[in-house]
């Protein structure tokens, strides 16, 4: 029994053995696979060369300009105030209105102003009656003297012939005398009847004046603001009623620097001698562009008006200008903050590139080109001035951001050393690669590029994709 039991322990245990044996084996196994597979995947694989978009220069005439900052002013702007005193009766408009110069705008209470109207004109009518009295009574002591006259002569020639006594002649005098005193008394009444009338006619027209300003006019053409009284309310002579804003035409000032004055003129004087002109230039030949903050470019044409007659600031070093901008549409308002420029010169066969391949560090600026064997070279240029450009057909961003890195409108820049027409450019994807690198270029072309000169772009605000603000402008002078 005891032999039975010992070898069924001994079978049960080699049974164990072997089923540990068999499970350590799979594993094992199992192991061994995953570890082949993943010394598979863990080979090194060299990435792709990074894509970038070359494009060779483009050569362009690009006009140069001064730009500087300016704000927006009225040319006419007139307040509306009363001329008298009095109650008020009407306001005939709308805030905001167009209204017409000499158009009727309030009403002033009248009946006082008509009551010394009238007064006065019954004075003027007194007064020339008295005249006519006056000169009644002059012709009638007239007459008088001239009896009296003749009495004394013939008494004179009776005295000289003794053929009267001293008490005629003397009574003769006496009245000749009376006679030409009455004469004068009665001319002087008239001449105070004149100067009464006069004045008579002084208050009855001051009369009639005060009368005619209860009815407040517009001094100006324009659109009125809100009224400053109401009806019923009591305004005194002077008393500011509403403005009167003509914003048919848009003046610019700003401010140009010494230097850039000088420019100015020089460019100005040979524009002229071009022309076959020796005269200097008038103001209103040198052209001015006006660009809003919303505008994607300068749509707005006008010319200068004014120049500051004390000359240059010497606390400032700056010149006062003013231009003038037709504005029919009242697209520009008074007391805008603008920018402003004006044509200097003209670059013949520029250079440009695209203005988003530049960088630029401690040496300055740089492009980034393909050399001959395909890889990136750094190459350091000397920029000009930039301008505004249409992109080619075809070449502008997706609304999904896809496709070609230009927006609506591309900024070009002029380089005037460091790259070549035949240099491959550039202009997206380069940043962050170092030079050397091998990339995977993709090429394309400038040449259908339109550059946006002045007059050129639209007016509106700016589409999505589109540049606006100071990124917005056309080529300027770098100081």
């Amino acid at each position: 029994m005891l032999k039975f039991f010992g070898h069924h322990i001994r079978m049960r245990a080699m049974c164990r053995r072997q089923r540990l044996y068999g499970r350590n084996g799979a594993a094992t196994l199992v192991v061994v696979l995953l570890t082949g597979c993943t010394a598979a995947q863990n080979e090194y694989q060299p990435p792709p060369p990074p894509p970038v978009t070359v494009a060779k220069p483009v050569q362009r005439s690009v006009p140069v300009y001064i730009e500087e900052n300016g704000e927006t002013e009225v040319v006419e702007r007139a307040e509306v105030r009363a001329r008298v005193t009095g109650f008020l009766k009407e306001v005939n408009f709308e805030p905001g209105d167009q209204v017409a110069k000499d158009v009727s705008l309030y009403i002033i209470e009248p009946d006082q102003y008509e009551a010394t109207k009238n007064a006065a004109a019954a004075a003027v009518e007194a007064a020339q009656a008295a005249i006519e009295v006056a000169q009644a009574q002059v012709g009638t002591l007239e007459v008088e003297l001239e009896r009296a006259r003749k009495d004394y002569e013939r008494q004179e020639n009776l005295k000289q012939q003794d053929a009267t006594t001293q008490q005629a002649y003397d009574a003769a005098v006496a009245a000749f005398k009376a006679s030409q005193a009455n004469v004068e008394a009665a001319k002087a009444n008239v001449q105070a009847a004149n100067s009464d009338r006069n004045q008579a006619k002084q208050d009855l027209a001051q009369a009639e004046l005060n009368l005619g300003y209860t009815a407040v006019t517009a001094p100006i053409s324009g659109r009125i603001t809100k009224t400053e009284v109401k009806v019923g309310n009591l305004v005194q002579e002077g008393t500011h009623l509403a403005t009167i804003v003509n914003r048919s035409r848009i003046y610019a000032n700003f401010n140009l620097s010494d230097r850039e004055v000088l420019v100015l003129k020089e460019a100005a004087v040979d524009e002229r001698k071009e022309q076959g002109v020796e005269e200097p230039p008038d103001l209103s030949q040198i052209r001015v562009r006006l660009h809003r903050e919303i505008d994607a470019g300068f749509p707005f044409e006008g010319h200068l008006d004014y120049i500051d007659q004390e000359g240059v600031d010497q606390a400032t070093g700056t010149l006062s200008l003013r231009a003038v901008f037709d504005n029919p549409d009242d697209r520009l308002l008074p007391g805008l903050f603008v920018r402003v420029r004006v044509k200097i010169d003209e670059i013949e066969n520029a250079v440009l590139i695209p203005e988003l391949a530049l960088a630029r560090d401690q040496q300055g600026a740089y492009v980034q080109v393909l050399d001959q064997t395909g890889k990136l070279a750094r190459r350091g240029v000397v920029t000009g001035p930039s301008i505004d450009a249409t992109p080619p057909d075809g070449e502008s961003s997706t609304e999904d951001g896809g496709g070609s890195p230009f927006g609506k409108v591309l900024r070009m820049v002029v380089i005037e050393e460091g790259v070549d027409l035949d240099d491959r450019v550039v202009i997206a994807g380069g940043f962050g690669i170092r030079p050397g690198a091998e990339v995977d270029p993709t090429e394309i072309s400038l040449d259908g590029i339109s550059l946006l000169d002045v007059g050129e772009e639209e007016a509106d605000g700016p589409e999505d994709g589109e540049v606006d603000g100071d990124e917005a402008t056309t080529a300027e002078t770098d100081e």
